[in-house]
């Protein structure tokens, strides 16, 4: 999450208003004194901007921990009120429709995951997909409607979060091009719409969410049924003016490898996205292998995720076997990515590393592969994958505008 710096009387009110406001975010709870002191500003400005903070409602007092026998009036510190208001969150994937709401901290309030019928829906039957799903998660969940500040919304391709337009997805069986997302949900849901590419809002979700320190410069790999690759620099991702996607799931990794929905050949979300690692499991259980898979498999012709890693776990020796070649692409991938930013922190989001082993092997290939490995020290963050980290992600993108002074 990035701060901006304090500001002096000579620059705008506002921007005292959110340098202050993202201070009490990142490090509450924390004491008028100290914000004066960390941005530079006048304890009066802090103590009046403060005190209309209050009155909103967005902020509350809290005692201080440490007061020891002082007498007196007791010292109060100052944080945010994480149920002031609540973020929707709507991810667009091919999964289907993905809803969170959250508090202001991130903490989950309702989830919700609505399947699509077929592939490669129309952008119209999607917004009155989404329109229904917004719906039911309100009446299901009893939320007051008033107490939701604004909407963020994602998806897979690339979005210009500036203007609201979704410039070109990358979903398979879409042609989505040039489509006013922002403008056309805000009428339809009667909320502030704020957009943004999938990859990017995770990151910006758990950098804010998450509200531990980070390297100046870091990597988020996020790879499901595609892999997308988001570089953080100072709280923000790197490029969001540019609306680029990171998108190096269709970078090559064999010119003669298997043909990829793109087009292409040998591209690295055909060796290790979600699909192949399916596929892989169910050639392994229909040529009678992959045991422990078979024991706790539910359905064979579709193995789910969660027993391919628990099987792995168990000591399913042959599913092992078939699957490292697809850890060692991504492995590689990362390591490319490494070489060339030399970032001290990678957050890999993955369900496939949610188990031990297949993450102890992915740690061994980076590390092999990292060409400054005796000079420079790179740790790799695991998330615990599930499918609402791009929907509470766009929750996120909500409580970054609040936190700006635009809500």
């Amino acid at each position: 999450m990035n701060v901006k710096s304090g500001l002096n009387q000579t620059r705008m009110k506002a921007d005292n208003y959110a340098a202050i406001l993202g201070t009490i975010y990142k490090e509450g709870p924390i004491a008028r004194s100290e914000i004066a002191k960390q941005l530079e500003v006048a304890l009066p400005t802090v103590t009046t901007t403060i005190k209309s903070l209050l009155d909103t409602g967005i902020l509350k007092e809290v005692p201080l921990k440490e007061q020891g026998n002082a007498l007196g009036r007791r010292a109060s510190a100052i944080d945010i009120e994480e149920t002031a208001g609540y973020a929707l969150g709507i991810e667009w994937n091919p999964i289907g429709v993905i809803l969170c709401i959250s508090d202001l901290r991130g903490k989950q309030i309702a989830t919700k995951k609505h399947r699509l019928k077929t592939i490669g829906m129309s952008y119209e039957d999607m917004l009155s997909e989404t329109k229904a799903c917004v719906d039911e998660i309100i009446r299901e969940n009893e939320i007051d409607e008033e107490s939701i500040i604004g909407i963020g919304w994602a998806t897979p391709g690339m979005v210009n979060s500036q203007n609201g337009m979704l410039v070109c997805g990358s979903m398979s069986g879409t042609d989505w091009q040039n489509l006013p997302v922002k403008k056309d949900l805000e009428e339809l849901l009667n909320h502030p719409v704020f957009v943004e590419n999938h990859v990017r809002a995770r990151a910006i979700g758990q950098d804010m969410f998450e509200r531990k320190n980070r390297p100046d410069v870091y990597l988020y790999y996020f790879a499901q049924m595609g892999i997308s690759c988001c570089v953080m620099s100072d709280g923000e991702p790197f490029g969001r003016e540019h609306f680029g996607t990171g998108d190096i799931g269709h970078t090559i990794m064999d010119i003669d490898g298997p043909l990829c929905a793109c087009g292409k050949r040998g591209c690295l979300q055909t060796f290790s996205g979600e699909i192949a690692i399916q596929d892989i499991a169910r050639e392994q259980l229909s040529l009678g292998k992959a045991k422990q898979l078979k024991d706790i498999c539910e359905d064979p012709q579709h193995p789910e995720m969660e027993e391919i890693v628990n099987a792995v776990d168990m000591g399913d020796d042959e599913l092992k076997k078939a699957l490292l070649p697809a850890i060692r692409y991504m492995g590689i991938s990362i390591a490319n990515i490494i070489n060339l930013l030399n970032p001290q922190l990678v957050i890999v989001d993955c369900a496939l590393f949610n188990g031990r082993v297949l993450k102890k092997y992915l740690d061994q290939v980076i590390y092999e592969h990292n060409y400054f490995r005796n000079h420079l020290d790179v740790e790799v963050q695991y998330m615990d994958a599930n499918r609402y980290t791009g929907a509470r992600g766009c929750c996120a993108l909500v409580v970054q505008e609040l936190l700006a002074g635009h809500l």
